[in-house]
Parts: C-alpha cells; sequence; structure tokens
C-alpha cells in the first residue's frame, strides 16, 4: 500500500520543488550547511503538501480518470488504493508536515498553508477557468521560491522571483498546447483555448522570460552576463522540443535530453563561478 500511495503522490512531479534552492544559491550561501539544512527541509514539506493534494486531486477525478487512457492506471482510478485510505493518508501527511514546520520555521508553514489553500481551490474549482489556471500554476512556483528565502532568512531579487513566474508559464503553455493538440486529456478548460492562442501566449512568456532574466543579470552584476547563452539556449531548446515533438506534456522529459542536460550544468557551472568566485 505503501508504493502505492507514493505513487499516487507523482514524485516525478517533485522537481518542481527544486525551485526552493534559488534562494540559497543566489543569496551567496551556497556553502552554508546550515541554511542547506533548511532548505532541504523546505523542500521535503512541499514535495509532501504537493503530492499530498495529487491524492485528493485523484479522489475528486475518480471518475473521468477512469475513461482515460493513461489515467486509468493510477492506483486511485484503478482501484489499487481506496478513496477512503487515499484520503486519510493525504490528511494524516498535510498535518504532520504543516505542523512540523510550524515548530522549526513559523514562515514556511504560513507559506505551505497558502500554497495549500491556492492548489485546493484550483483542484476544485480554478482549474475550469482558462488563463486562471495557468496563472495559479506560476504562483504556486513564486510561493516555491519565497519559501526557500523566507526559510534561512535572506532576500531574493525581485527580479529572479519574476523569472520563476515566467518561467512556469512557459512550461504552464507549453503543456496546454501539448493537451489541445492530443487530446490526451478530458481537461475542461481547453475548450477556452486555441492552438494559436497558446503559441502567442508561449512566444509572448518566452521573451518575457528572457528579457527578465538579462535585466537581473545587469542589474546584479555584469559578470552574470556571462551566463545569459546558456539560460538563452536552454529555453530556446524548450521551445524547439515543444514544436518539433510536441514536447511539453510532461515537462519532466526534458531531463532525458542529453543537450538540455548539458546546457543545464554548463549554466549552473557558470553561476556558481561568477557568483562565488568572481565576485569574491
Amino acid at each position: 500500500m505503501l508504493m502505492k500511495v507514493v505513487q499516487s503522490m507523482r514524485p516525478y512531479q517533485w522537481y518542481k520543488n527544486l525551485v526552493v534552492f534559488i534562494a540559497i544559491i543566489f543569496s551567496y550561501n551556497l556553502f552554508s550547511f546550515d541554511m542547506w539544512l533548511s532548505s532541504i527541509f523546505a523542500f521535503v514539506v512541499f514535495c509532501i503538501i504537493s503530492g499530498s493534494v495529487y491524492i485528493i486531486n485523484d479522489v475528486k477525478d475518480l471518475e473521468r480518470d477512469r475513461l482515460h487512457p493513461k489515467k486509468r492506471f493510477r492506483p486511485i482510478a484503478s482501484g489499487a488504493l481506496s478513496n477512503q485510505t487515499a484520503l486519510l493518508v493525504s490528511i494524516l501527511f498535510l498535518t504532520t508536515s504543516l505542523f512540523a514546520s510550524f515548530l522549526i520555521n513559523k514562515p514556511l508553514c504560513y507559506i505551505g498553508i497558502l500554497y495549500l489553500c491556492i492548489n485546493l481551490l484550483y483542484t476544485f474549482y480554478l482549474k475550469y477557468i482558462a488563463l486562471v489556471d495557468v496563472m495559479v500554476i506560476a504562483v504556486g512556483f513564486v510561493l516555491r521560491a519565497v519559501a526557500g528565502s523566507l526559510v534561512i532568512d535572506v532576500r531574493v531579487s525581485p527580479w529572479l522571483i519574476l523569472c520563476v513566474f515566467l518561467m512556469a508559464f512557459v512550461l504552464a503553455f507549453g503543456k496546454r498546447r501539448h493537451e489541445l493538440l492530443t487530446a490526451s486529456t478530458s481537461r475542461d478548460c481547453l475548450s477556452q483555448y486555441t492552438e494559436k492562442m497558446l503559441e502567442d501566449l508561449l512566444n509572448i512568456s518566452v521573451s518575457m522570460l528572457l528579457m527578465s532574466y538579462a535585466l537581473y543579470s545587469f542589474y546584479t552584476q555584469d559578470y552574470m552576463m556571462i551566463t545569459l547563452p546558456f539560460a538563452f539556449y536552454g529555453v530556446f531548446r524548450f521551445v524547439q522540443l515543444i514544436y518539433l515533438e510536441n514536447f511539453g506534456g510532461e515537462a519532466e522529459f526534458i531531463l532525458k535530453d542529453r543537450i538540455s542536460l548539458m546546457n543545464f550544468a554548463l549554466w549552473v557551472v557558470s553561476v556558481v563561478v561568477v557568483l562565488y568566485l568572481v565576485n569574491a
């Protein structure tokens, strides 16, 4: 049963919670052991909260998922995990994680509660409204980044937070385009989108994301401009895969693209060199 519970929490989606580590990296605290412990704790808390919300979402959409060619194999939709057990486990996980965060770091607890409330609203109401659904997803990414800064008590550049917000737009519009073209989901709000509309919104989001990161680099220090080619190429590569291979359905597939992984590694190295060696 434990395996079914973990599977229902969709651990393959937990990479989104890595956003909490932006604060420790870009605040010049990469080598602070205590801050890493706090950041890892925040990461675990968000994995538990987001995973529990996935369980609640699967219980709510049980009947619809049973008609879906892929979702019908999920533990709850297939009957391998009962509704009652799933809900009980999700409530237990949510209560435990929030209580632990309240004892260890109250700001993290408050952000976690806000994140939970917004996602529950999304699950029951907001995901049926086009554009609002994407806005909520983007806000969720921002809350993760803010939590990462609050848990170690540092300030993160507003430009960097804006980059996180716009990055979520790129991921979400890419996914909506994939869903619309493949009809691979029964998402109600898709009827309120068109392919042309999603492509325009995707292109606008990409342009704003790149401009925001360029401005962040410029206002941080001149040498951060060295990281621009890697950042730009990473975004361009993702868009290329969206259009050529309809890659947007599951953004985590980017982790299987060797070119993207190599470019990401080069970007990370360039950021660390600039922030911790050049700026030392």
